[in-house]
């Protein structure tokens, strides 16, 4: 059989048996008289065997050292195959439940009590709003010591408590989380207006950690687009 005939029995292209012709994987048949080189039942029977193995994951330059050993050895082969992709999926699994756990709880490096803080941040916030506090708090926190996470507790309780000051928060984060490049220059001042009137009421506590602060100045340079920078700018201005 020629070439063309041979791809197609095994299923791949005369590209491919000429390619495992130069890595010599596959013999190369002196051509005839006429020209075109003739394949017999054994290169065919070798080129199968050649797809056998590339389908069962086994790499070419493998797969060469592997087609002439004796059938046991074949056996051992696949037998180690077998158990490095049987540790693949345990490892897989693994990473899926933690992957499972982290969408449904907060992340191992939060402290124990960050759960208290995420439930007083669902209790004035939006939702969206929350699920992007919760994670960000799960960072920031991680980073904090005792003192540090008792004056966030300290400011969330008082903000929860306040339904002026949940209203407040609420309006001024939704307002701040909304502008774009097309939102006008007035809208900005408002919602700038919103924050400053926020932080007049409850400001911020003064951390002392200087690792936290440090992480909420990169979390504002890289979380905000330009617009929001910009609301947030025209608030630093007047503070």
């Amino acid at each position: 059989m020629r070439i063309g005939e041979l791809a197609e029995l095994a299923g791949v292209t005369s590209r491919t048996v000429r390619h495992y012709h130069q890595i010599g994987l596959l013999p190369e048949p002196e051509r005839r008289i006429n020209g075109y080189r003739e394949y017999s039942v054994l290169d065919a029977t070798r080129l199968l065997r050649i797809r056998h193995l590339v389908g069962l994951g086994l790499g070419l330059d493998r797969i060469r050292g592997l087609l002439d050993l004796p059938g046991s050895g074949i056996e051992d082969e696949l037998a180690g195959l077998e158990e490095a992709l049987r540790d693949q999926i345990a490892t897989l699994t693994r990473q899926l439940e933690i992957v499972r756990a982290a969408r449904t709880s907060p992340l191992p490096e939060a402290p124990a009590n960050y759960g208290e803080l995420d439930e007083l941040a669902r209790n004035f916030l939006t939702d969206a709003a929350a699920r992007r506090l919760e994670a960000d708090l799960t960072l920031l926190m991680s980073a904090g010591d005792p003192a540090t996470h008792a004056q966030v507790r300290a400011h969330a309780e008082a903000m929860g408590t306040d339904p002026r000051l949940r209203n407040l928060l609420s309006a001024a984060i939704g307002g701040l989380l909304a502008v774009t490049e097309s939102t006008p220059e007035a809208e900005r001042d408002r919602i700038a207006n919103e924050l400053r009137t926020l932080l007049a009421a409850a400001p911020m506590p003064d951390l002392q950690n200087a690792r936290v602060n440090d992480l909420l100045e990169q979390y504002r340079a890289q979380a905000f687009t330009e617009p929001q920078l910009d609301v947030l700018a025209r608030l630093d201005h007047e503070l």
